[in-house]
């Protein structure tokens, strides 16, 4: 099992979602109100920044989300959970900074729902900003915000069923709160009536079942996804999956070969650049035994 430092380095950039919504729907569809309102007067606001959880989650372009939702904000500057994400996400620390002073006791005014949910990105932010400087602290302080995240995230994943990147950042919490096993128990559960195809879910599932060391099912889980996007040569995301995956079956060089292009296709994916360093790591002390 991933120490919380590993996995929690993942997660907090989408890294950047256990139940799934029956009693409100019928044959199979959706409720109405199904997906979180937004407090912005701007349709482009909300365009963009759905926009850029796609690129984050689904392509692994983590580039360019970042310039999207600064084209969110570009359309109304004061929409908070945009700001929040962009936080997560810029490498300035000054911007990040700036931005964790602009949220603090920001949106009293929202409804619930999106004032609980940009109080959890916020400590995310707070979170990268405190890694800077003080490391241990950092991972004190995300290590008691956690539970409670996921706890606001099951709640809006039950409550909007067709937010399916709240989903996706649920499911991580679950695996940094208690494991692979049950972060696998409850993404079946979350993906039994919707979203089994979505790329970041079907990603997320075979390093879930590499880590558990079902690594035929992983491989294949792998495969499907690469099949379905059929985007190999241009997104991220099924290198990073691949790389995962073939870490986990300590077939070393396949996975350097994935993660090495996944980086080459967007340097500022982050689960791709991490696991590069830990599988170069790794090759390093075969070298040295």
């Amino acid at each position: 099992m991933k120490n919380l430092r590993t996995k929690n380095l993942k997660l907090i950039f989408f890294i950047p979602l256990i139940l799934i919504l029956t009693s409100c729907q019928q044959d199979g569809q959706a409720p109405e109100n199904s997906t979180l309102p937004l407090t912005t007067t701007s349709d482009s606001t909300r365009h963009y920044y759905h926009q850029g959880w796609k690129e984050i989650m689904d392509e692994g372009h983590y580039g360019p989300s970042e310039a999207t939702y600064r084209k969110a904000l570009e359309y109304d500057p004061d929409f908070l959970l945009g700001k929040a994400t962009l936080g997560r996400l810029t490498l300035d620390t000054t911007e990040r900074r700036r931005i964790e002073r602009e949220l603090e006791d920001a949106g009293q005014d929202l409804p619930e729902d999106e004032r609980d949910l940009l109080g959890l990105y916020t400590d995310f932010v707070r979170f990268t900003n405190m890694r800077d400087h003080s490391p241990a602290a950092a991972y004190e302080m995300l290590r008691k915000v956690l539970p409670g995240g996921q706890d606001i995230l099951g709640r809006l994943v039950h409550k909007y069923p067709e937010e399916v990147y709240l989903k996706c950042e649920y499911v991580e919490l679950i695996n940094s709160n208690h494991g692979p096993e049950r972060a696998l128990d409850s993404l079946a559960v979350l993906t039994k009536e919707r979203h089994t195809d979505n790329p970041f879910l079907m990603g997320f599932k075979a390093g879930l079942l590499a880590e558990t060391g079902q690594h035929e099912d992983a491989l294949a889980a792998a495969n499907e996804l690469s099949v379905m996007l059929d985007r190999d040569d241009d997104w991220p995301k099924p290198q990073a999956v691949y790389a995962d995956v073939y870490f986990a079956m300590g077939s070393l060089q396949l996975a350097k070969q994935h993660a090495d292009r996944a980086v080459e296709l967007d340097s500022r994916n982050l689960d791709a650049s991490r696991l590069q360093t830990r599988i170069e790591t790794a090759i390093e002390g075969r070298v040295n035994e």
